[in-house]
């Protein structure tokens, strides 16, 4: 199936970028925050070109801990012309209990009704459930657009 509609233009930029990865391997990144925002060291992103079915995959691995209560892991998406499409929202994001050894995690979603060709940022957000210190050693997005 193609990626292309009728009279889009073929550019360099178009081609190649329906797929987007990223890692964050700097150990020792926290929250103490209880909404959802950035870790220390500021916001871990990436984007990726919607492709014609207007359907892009969401993959968010991290791995992490916190002793004394929860640690949430959710992203904000924002199309930039559908602007927020997807929200952080604790029903869908991947918890790490109560755990002082890191443990990982990951959570996957698609995202669908986003306008062909236009560019979508995903954005990881974090917080605690109570007062603690979230640590989090690794994090990755993964984007696919779906045919």
């Amino acid at each position: 199936m193609s990626f292309w509609l009728a009279g889009m233009r073929i550019t360099a930029a178009r081609l190649n970028v329906y797929k987007s990865i990223v890692k964050d391997t700097t150990a020792g990144r926290t929250t103490t925050s209880t909404t959802y925002g950035n870790l220390s060291g500021g916001a871990f992103s990436t984007s990726v070109l919607v492709p014609a079915s207007g359907v892009v995959s969401v993959t968010i691995r991290a791995t992490g801990r916190n002793s004394t209560a929860n640690g949430l892991t959710s992203y904000l998406a924002v199309g930039s012309v559908s602007g927020t499409v997807f929200s952080p929202s604790d029903p869908e994001a991947m918890v790490i209990a109560s755990i002082a050894n890191n443990r990982p995690d990951m959570l996957r979603d698609m995202i669908s009704g986003l306008s062909p060709g236009e560019t979508l940022t995903v954005t990881t957000q974090h917080r605690v459930n109570t007062a603690s210190t979230a640590t989090y050693d690794f994090r990755q997005i993964l984007l696919e657009g779906q045919p």
